[in-house]
């Protein structure tokens, strides 16, 4: 008996090189913080909260909340917790042009003797990996956890078709899916952080940062001092795939919007550094994904002309993301899979090289492929203006 497995749907961006439906909410971060197990129990009962003293002290009752529990405004953050959690909250939803659409907060429990452990935070990683969202960001993490959960969320990416991202601090993942953070040290008015402490507030700005911009140069009005780079360094530091803090004499500002990718291959070039281009195939690659698992798989009957109907719905999709300047205007197009066709048939035994060479185009787009429907599109992602050349004649 043949083993099918669950029903698949497999979406590969293939950039081309020199040789060589409906559009989903995005913006949510994920914050992964630590509470004393007190705390987390206190606030996932009703409970109530005493203000003042004597005769001027009063009681508000507050109601549970879940874990994690979601937060779109400051009025949100729990009172309860601690004064370190609530800033990082406070700083991941300033965001860039706009905040994030939400910030999805999970708690887990302060427990110092794990503290030094690689896998600390491998149990409540678990409880995330079915949730959907665009950022994660752990202020507490350290240089010895930061391998383990950036191999848990390549895995997720991989694997299990979450395209979600991480932001680490200093670690150098090689992957279009780990953001890179290398500032040491961000200093602010009222605080200084470790390159660590300040992922919640680079989260924020991505999650806040429109599809149709980049985070290139985005000011951070509330830094007043950074690690500070030569135009040298600066270089070298985008070219090793790190994304950071500089001054540029007048203010700080993040550089150019790159993940860790480094190591380029066919196929996987320069769209898949950049942090605009795959939060765009992220984006495609879930919206499509739903689609196909919510109103196609197991609903049609495998011909023809539902075949079409699926291109004409998936290209009406591109056509919005071209007017929203997102896909290069008029360039998308969508089709039949003949070569993969042609293949299956091949394959299964159902015809011979001969007698396909023999049937026209549409004769082979018509052929029965049982479950499997090959389809294939082409777009061109539009990046943001970054690299200026203007020579001005005089």
């Amino acid at each position: 008996m043949a083993k099918l497995g669950m029903p698949s749907v497999d979406i590969a961006f293939v950039e081309a090189g020199i040789e060589a439906i409906q559009r989903s909410q995005r913006g949510i971060v994920a914050l992964l913080l630590e509470e004393p197990q007190d705390t987390i129990t206190k606030l996932l009962k009703d409970h109530e909260i005493t203000s003042g003293s004597g005769d001027t002290a009063s009681t508000t009752k507050v109601k549970a909340i879940s874990n994690p529990f979601v937060v779109y405004t400051s009025d949100d953050i729990p009172s309860e917790l601690s004064e370190e959690n609530k800033d990082y909250i406070t700083k991941t939803l300033i965001g860039y042009t706009k905040a994030p659409y939400r910030v999805r907060v999970y708690l887990m429990a302060k427990d110092e003797t794990n503290d030094s452990k690689a896998d600390k935070f491998a149990e409540a990683l678990k409880g995330m990996a079915t949730d959907r969202w665009d950022y994660l960001a752990i202020p507490t993490i350290t240089q010895a956890q930061c391998e383990s959960v950036g191999t848990w969320l390549k895995t997720n990416r991989e694997n299990k078709h979450k395209r979600s991202k991480v932001i680490l601090p200093g670690y150098a993942g090689d992957y279009e899916g780990i953001i890179n953070f290398s500032n040491t040290t961000i200093v602010t008015a009222n605080k200084t952080y470790t390159g660590a402490q300040y992922i919640p507030r680079i989260a924020g700005l991505l999650c806040g940062t429109p599809m149709t911009i980049s985070a290139t140069y985005a000011p951070l009005a509330e830094v007043i001092d950074c690690d500070r780079y030569t135009a040298d360094e600066r270089d070298e530091k985008v070219n090793r795939g790190e994304f950071f803090v500089w001054f540029d004499g007048e203010k700080f500002k993040m550089s150019r919007a790159m993940n860790s990718l480094v190591t380029t291959t066919q196929g996987k070039q320069e769209a898949y550094q950049t942090i605009k281009s795959v939060d765009i195939m992220d984006m495609i690659y879930d919206d499509i994904r739903k689609t196909c698992e919510d109103s196609y798989i197991g609903k049609y009957a495998n011909d023809f002309d539902n075949k079409m109907l699926l291109i004409s719905a998936i290209m009406g999709y591109f056509r919005e993301l071209e007017s929203g300047r997102l896909l290069q205007k008029e360039y998308s197009t969508g089709y039949l899979n003949e070569e993969n066709i042609k293949n299956y048939q091949l394959q299964h035994g159902l015809y011979t090289k001969d007698e396909l060479a023999d049937m026209t185009s549409l004769e082979i787009q018509k052929l029965d492929t049982k479950k499997k429907v090959f389809l294939g599109f082409n777009i061109k992602i539009l990046d943001a203006m970054e690299d200026f050349d203007l020579p001005i004649n005089i």
